[in-house]
């Protein structure tokens, strides 16, 4: 369970009346005892007209998702209304909440309410995922055969869950326009239904808003307050047993079950599919769990399924954080300190690997997936996981306190440039003038440090070129992600355990020549390939793109010289800067902040010049960003 508060799910399988009058009755009661609720209807925004009777108080869960993400609890206690809260979806359905979102908006409204009735279509609840987060399942149906058959499809697949940690509780509807009801002899899943009896003129007082649900006598509040005392005995208590999580029972129980799983998950061993696997390991454990005569509860078997799950086929005790959109960065420090990077600041996590060996399990796993390698001979490694974030693993002997494993999350919305802007990141004439140069095949040269997003804001820009173009990426580990249609990507190959078959990039920017590249996007220069980069640049291949490190536009300049001195090439270093000022056309100059925020700093144009001078070139300014007035300044009109 997320914290104290008691959650209610009511799964709507066909008609939305039975839920509206549960909802509506539920939200009634808990408000006149003086208890806070919170009502979130994640079915349509069609519905809001039955919530127009709270028409002071409603709010949407899209917006609320916003503020959550944004603000911290203390701040959410005064955007929403400490006692009662209505939220419904502007969208219809649950799919947007799909990637844990779902999850952080309960827990941002548990912090704040002692009940939570969440209003859900059957088509979109998934068992796995959602009882998980509930305390009690209320299943609605109205007393005819067909929605019957509705009803016991669904509640047969929640049986297996129904516990003391979860109360799955079959909610009748008679009505007076039914065809033909459903006998009660004539299933054993209706003999702890709670029955509700309707007519049209009920049905019409209760649709009141003035109608409190307060006299007992009436039949719609009597079974709504036998309802209530069915959900009120939902056992809240936390597990307390040999299995509790933080016990060495579990962590006994849960090595066991991993290692004799091990042996029973072989013959799985080329199966490739993770949902099919996770499935089957699932399926094995409660096997093991019955053969070990061990029943713990819902909530701590789930848990433990999880973990050995993740274990096996996932990244371990990463796979939450990989999860949280809001991490950006996972920093792994031998294994006892685990840092993560949220909304652009550092912070510590209480997470920790047991055991140093399954870090080095993960390691291997990620870095093989790629088909690279990891060893004392080759103790550096840059690999990708399959979602394109970047990893960098080094151990020992390089590493001298243990492991080190960097994730560099990428976010799976695939961000334009009206999100840039959206973000403060830059202004929607700075955008246009990028998109103007991509348009004209300007060379573009985008600069920063570590961290500040100069791959996010490469993809960024490169979504300005158009389909009829055929473009090469070059990278050290593929983490471009291009919409164009014709694109073909190239990823160097680390040395063989022998110390052959090696491709750099250097290698792979002179391949590309020969591959009738309209344009060249080289996803980072750190070497030698600068060279080969500024003559592809020079020799018609223009609107190509490239990243290199450094802290301004100026200073970008002098990297490339500095690149492309290491080519091993007997230049003159009046050449390269020459060669510079013909290849590149705009340098994108981008910073992350002491807040965390990144920001296009500076953009500037290289011009080159007649000048019989070294500085063959000269820097106009076109857009800078004021720091003291937190503003962007257009320095200077210039035609591209």
């Amino acid at each position: 369970m997320i914290n104290k508060s008691k959650i209610i799910t009511i799964v709507q399988s066909d008609g939305s009346l039975s839920t509206n009058l549960i909802a509506r009755g539920l939200f009634s009661v808990f408000e006149r005892l003086n208890k806070t609720c919170a009502v979130i209807d994640l079915r349509s925004a069609g519905n809001d007209m039955f919530w127009s009777v709270y028409h002071d108080n409603i709010k949407y869960v899209d917006d609320t998702m916003k503020v959550i993400k944004d603000i911290n609890a203390v701040m959410l206690r005064t955007y929403l209304n400490p006692k009662k809260e209505v939220l419904c979806v502007k969208e219809k359905g649950l799919e947007a909440f799909r990637t844990g979102e779902f999850e952080s908006l309960i827990k941002g409204v548990s912090s704040i309410y002692e009940n939570i009735i969440v209003a859900v279509c059957s088509g979109i609840f998934e068992i796995e995922k959602d009882v998980i987060l509930s305390d009690a399942v209320l299943l609605p149906f109205e007393n005819d055969p067909v929605s019957f058959e509705k009803f016991k499809k669904f509640y047969m697949r929640l049986l297996p869950l129904n516990s003391k940690d979860l109360n799955v509780i079959p909610v009748s509807f008679s009505c007076d326009w039914n065809l033909s009801l459903v006998s009660r002899n004539e299933d054993d899943s209706l003999k702890d239904a709670v029955r509700f009896k309707l007519n049209s003129k009920n049905i019409y007082e209760i649709s009141d808003p003035d109608f409190l649900f307060r006299d007992k006598s009436d039949p719609f509040t009597e079974s709504l307050y036998g309802l209530i005392s069915k959900i009120e005995n939902v056992n809240m208590a936390a597990v307390k047993n040999d299995f509790g999580e933080d016990s060495q029972q579990y962590q006994n129980l849960k090595e066991k079950l991993h290692k004799d799983l091990v042996e029973r998950m072989k013959e799985y061993l080329n199966e490739k599919d993770l949902i099919k696997l996770r499935t089957i390991i699932r399926e094995k454990t409660e096997q093991l769990l019955q053969i070990y005569n061990i029943n713990p509860a819902l909530k701590t078997k789930n848990k433990l399924i999880k973990e050995i799950s993740d274990d096996m086929v996932g990244l371990g005790i990463l796979e939450d954080m990989l999860a949280d959109n809001e991490i950006t960065e996972i920093m792994v420090n031998g294994g006892q300190n685990i840092y993560i990077e949220k909304k652009g600041k550092l912070q510590q996590t209480d997470i920790f690997f047991r055991d140093i060996n399954r870090l080095k399990i993960i390691i291997d796993r990620i870095v093989s997936g790629v088909g690279r390698h990891i060893d004392d001979a080759s103790p550096i490694v840059d690999a990708r996981l399959k979602d394109g974030s970047r990893v960098n693993a080094i151990i020992s002997p390089v590493a001298l306190n243990g492991p080190v494993l960097t994730i560099r999350k990428f976010s799976k919305h695939k961000l334009s440039s009206a999100d840039i802007v959206a973000y403060g990141s830059a202004t929607e004439e700075m955008m246009e003038f990028l998109k103007k140069a991509v348009s004209l095949k300007k060379n573009i040269l985008i600069s920063g440090g570590t961290g500040t997003g100069k791959t996010t804001l490469l993809n960024v820009v490169s979504s300005f070129i158009g389909n009829d173009e055929r473009i090469v990426t070059i990278e050290d580990s593929a983490e471009l992600q291009l919409q164009q249609e014709h694109v073909v990507r190239l990823e160097t190959r680390a040395k063989s355990i022998e110390g052959t078959a090696e491709i750099t990039i250097r290698q792979l920017v002179v391949n590309a020549l020969r591959m009738r590249p309209d344009r060249i996007i080289v996803g980072e220069c750190r070497s030698g390939e600068a060279l080969d980069m500024l003559q592809a640049m020079n020799t018609g291949h223009d609107g190509s793109m490239t990243t290199v490190h450094s802290n301004s536009c100026r200073d970008a300049v002098a990297r490339l010289v500095v690149m492309s001195l290491m080519a091993g090439v007997d230049l003159p270093e009046k050449s390269i800067i020459s060669m510079i000022a013909s290849a590149i056309n705009v340098i994108v100059q981008i910073k992350r902040f002491p807040d965390g925020k990144r920001k296009i700093s500076e953009i500037c144009l290289l011009k080159k010049t007649d000048s019989g001078n070294l500085q063959q070139y000269e820097f106009i300014p076109v857009f800078v960003y004021d720091v003291q007035d937190d503003k962007y300044k257009k320095i200077t009109e210039v035609c591209l």
